[in-house]
């Protein structure tokens, strides 16, 4: 299908809360002109099958120069003290799962399990904020409830955070050769507490992303192909 919008930015998401700090810059329609740019949003879906096909979905409806995803996520624990509203740049977007970790299943050779976000693109998104943490994330099939397995995935994956759509999205950006940043908000150590902690966080998070957005397209959007 060819794409039928064009835009400079598709930010995407995994529903809609996750994009309410856009609304007073972007309006109720989730699409509008910042800097000059034209950014344009869209949800693909909760969790990695349906985020996956909804990125597809999305991607084959736009031109968009770039894709930033935008959205929350949990840190594991000992490999990074839990700050709230720690902004998190992913440096690499990895497959993981709590069984091939543990060495009780594998994934076949030829899966691809790691995609690397665009460089540039990542570095003017991070530059935003002096605190944005940089590393890997992590996305499983289902959220890390336990807090013995959430320290165990976090040790021996090398993974900084979690997030149920990033690798889905960022596989999805590959195939069709666009670039791609993912740009999330710390709400939850990862583990037992995880859920209440992002029912606690989870609106001021969404502020906080759209905020450091809107600011590094303020500034210039660096790292943007041109």
């Amino acid at each position: 299908m060819a794409a039928q919008k064009k835009s400079d930015v598709l930010v995407l998401a995994a529903h809609a809360p996750e994009l309410v700090g856009l609304r007073p810059a972007l309006g109720p329609g989730l699409r509008g002109t910042v800097a000059a740019l034209q950014i344009e949003c869209a949800t693909v879906g909760v969790g990695m099958p349906a985020s996956a096909s909804g990125t597809t979905r999305v991607l084959e409806e736009h031109a968009p120069r770039a894709v930033v995803l935008l959205g929350s996520c949990g840190l594991y624990p000992r490999r990074i003290d839990f700050r709230p509203l720690t902004p998190v740049v992913a440096s690499g977007v990895r497959l993981i799962d709590a069984s091939v970790l543990a060495e009780q299943a594998a994934f076949p050779a030829p899966m691809q399990l790691l995609c690397a976000p665009d460089r540039a693109l990542s570095d003017g998104l991070a530059g935003a904020d002096p605190g944005c943490l940089r590393g890997e994330v992590a996305t499983t099939l289902a959220i890390t409830t336990d807090d013995t397995l959430a320290q165990a995935l976090g040790s021996k994956s090398g993974c900084a955070a979690e997030n149920l759509e990033a690798y889905a999205v960022a596989l999805a950006c590959a195939a069709h050769d666009l670039p791609f940043a993912c740009l999330l908000v710390a709400t939850n150590a990862v583990g037992s507490e995880g859920r209440s902690q992002w029912q606690n966080y989870q609106r001021s998070a969404a502020e906080k992303a759209a905020e450091l957005l809107i600011q590094w397209l303020e500034q210039g959007a660096r790292g943007l192909p041109q």
